[in-house]
């Protein structure tokens, strides 16, 4: 990128209007008399009233700059980039814009990203959450769109399936392996920090430019989480042990309004996105972790009873 965003301050940019002399002009050594003083006194009454003129154009841009802040952005500058399509092929425009940005080694990409077709007749696709005041709890689909496992529906949860015409989903699929998980570096909470940044990337830029869009879904590459013995073990030296993990974010316009109403620069610096390692520590590391830790689910796929593909969201604590 040529340009991304600094943390949530706002910069304004001071301008002052250079003043204009109030019309003076300097007497001239000898005054005419008789006929020959009436065309010069007109020329210079004319040239008052020009400098008078300016002035007041000045004093106007300077209060018209004081009073709009000093922002003198153009319209459609939010971002250097800007998909020229809609619908999954703008979301495609995104994805192929921001993933080579982002990078697992300076010689390999973090994930390569693909907008997903929710439309699909013969692929159909469904994204369930929690819905408003359910419990929330891993597993199964509402009525109509549920998975087909008996334990899912009696888990007490409540979902909600999200309209396909207005939730726009990414899958972000690591490179080196078959299960999409990133086969090149270390796991750590420093990658995941960063793929969490380009999840918000691909979610500002879809929120911002892609009609209609209203929630963004980013599929991050499986990972693993260490699980060792709780309760009575039978064997209390035997080594911990790690659990396939797969992370989802899931973004609302009203909850990024505030940034889309900014210039992208202002929340993500528009150069490059930071390596793994420089992550922690870039100005916007803390931003990236606010805004995204509530969004954070855990993401799993099952089969619905009409024979789609339901992937199901269920909410984990922050990170």
């Amino acid at each position: 990128m040529s340009d991304d965003e600094a943390r949530s301050a706002m910069a304004t940019d001071d301008h002052a209007a250079d003043g204009l002399p109030p019309g003076a002009v300097a007497s001239t050594p000898r005054q005419p008399s008789g006929r020959e003083a009436l065309p010069h006194s007109r020329k210079f009454a004319v040239a008052s009233a020009t400098l008078v003129g300016l002035a007041a154009v000045a004093l106007a841009i300077a209060i018209a700059i004081g009073l709009s802040g000093g922002r003198t952005q153009p319209t459609g500058s939010w971002s250097t980039f800007q998909p020229t399509d809609n619908g999954l092929q703008g979301a495609q425009e995104i994805a192929d814009f921001v993933a080579p940005l982002y990078r697992a080694t300076p010689a390999a990409q973090l994930a390569v990203v693909t907008a997903v077709n929710l439309n699909n007749p013969s692929n159909p696709l469904q994204v369930v959450v929690p819905a408003a005041g359910g419990s929330g709890a891993s597993g199964g689909g509402s009525s109509g769109s549920s998975g087909s496992s008996g334990s899912s529906r009696s888990s007490g949860s409540s979902l909600q399936p999200l309209p396909a015409r207005s939730t726009a989903v990414y899958n972000l699929c690591g490179q080196g392996s078959g299960d999409c998980s990133i086969g090149v570096g270390a796991p750590s909470s420093a990658r995941l920090l960063l793929l969490r940044r380009e999840a918000l990337e691909l979610a500002l830029y879809s929120l911002k430019y892609l009609s209609g869009i209203e929630t963004v879904v980013a599929i991050l590459p499986p990972g693993h989480t260490v699980q060792g013995c709780t309760g009575i073990c039978p064997k209390p030296q035997t080594k911990p042990t790690t659990k396939p993990v797969s992370l989802a974010l899931a973004f609302d316009r009203k909850e990024l309004q505030p940034w889309l109403d900014r210039p992208l620069r202002q929340t993500l610096p528009e150069d490059l996105p930071p390596a793994v390692s420089q992550m922690q520590s870039a100005p916007e590391a803390e931003l990236v972790s606010v805004i995204t830790a509530h969004g954070l689910f855990q993401e799993k796929t099952e089969q619905g009873q009409d024979g789609s593909s339901v992937i199901v969201l269920s909410p984990m604590p922050p990170q």
